[in-house]
């Protein structure tokens, strides 16, 4: 896959790469309108665009893809669904949430998946950040690793009281992080702090081109659809899965202490607290 120097970009270019990385294999039917468009900036950004990237023109630019063969198994599976018969407006959304999984697992990094269960498995407190949309993804995160007796303190303040939430943040300690979009203050003030607290970071992310990915321990990408579509958690909410199904493999004792502790805890006061429906 082609890579940027997303350090080098300004904020509409970074946009732009951010567009081309997640369609690349598009590239060879888009014209400068359409970018600009997708993407929010001006023709005149995204004309400057490709002499920052190394080309002269979005031709010379198309020449290189074709020259490195780009087709992504995304773009191989989206024609199966295409020709996927009947017009049910479900099937179509189902068969939408699949492509995010495939793009997600596309782009995940063994390696980087590795060192993030390793990095939750021995963590003193996991913190996490998610605003907006990402809180749902922040609770499933909490009550799974809560589950594995983990410590988890959700950052859910924005703003100057996000400050009280830093503080209790130790070097052993992970902050995670859900950058979706773009990177807000809160979460460039996050990536800043735990550098200078010296604790580790991990980004989960839609982002292909961000200042974020340079400044966090360890990022994971997810798919989750394009600026203008409706934003899915189906491929972040498996990763998150996937993610806490490895911790407890990396815990499996303690993991299984606390299921058993808890099936005993239910069978005992069931009759005083029933399992609501």
């Amino acid at each position: 896959m082609m890579l940027f120097d997303e350090a080098k970009l300004t904020r509409g270019h970074q946009r732009i790469a951010d567009y081309i990385s997640k369609n690349m294999d598009d590239i060879p039917f888009m014209v400068e309108e359409t970018i600009a468009a997708a993407c929010g900036v001006s023709i005149s950004t995204v004309s400057r665009f490709w002499a920052e990237v190394g080309s002269k023109n979005l031709k010379e630019f198309k020449q290189r893809v074709k020259d490195e063969a780009l087709l992504s198994p995304a773009r191989k599976l989206q024609s199966a669904f295409d020709k996927v018969g009947g017009d049910s407006g479900a099937s179509v959304s189902v068969l939408g949430s699949a492509d995010y999984l495939q793009q997600s697992a596309d782009r995940l990094d063994q390696e980087s998946f590795d060192a993030a269960v390793e990095m939750l498995a021995e963590a003193g407190t996991v913190h996490i950040y998610g605003p907006g949309s990402a809180e749902c993804l922040t609770a499933l995160m909490d009550f799974r690793l809560s589950r594995f007796g983990a410590d988890v303190r959700r950052l859910d303040r924005g703003g100057h009281e996000l400050f009280e939430s830093m503080v209790p943040i130790k070097p052993q300690d992970v902050i995670v992080i859900f950058g979706f979009v773009s990177e807000s203050p809160e979460m460039a003030v996050l990536l800043d702090f735990a550098s200078e607290r010296g604790c580790r970071t991990l980004l989960i992310t839609d982002l292909a081109v961000s200042p974020m990915l340079a400044k966090a321990g360890i990022s994971l990408f997810t798919a989750r659809g394009q600026l203008w579509e409706f934003h899915s958690m189906v491929a972040p909410i498996a990763v998150i899965e996937a993610l806490i199904v490895a911790v407890g493999k990396e815990q499996e004792q303690a993991a299984l202490a606390g299921s058993e502790e808890l099936h005993r805890l239910r069978r005992k006061y069931s009759k005083l607290l029933p399992k609501r429906v």
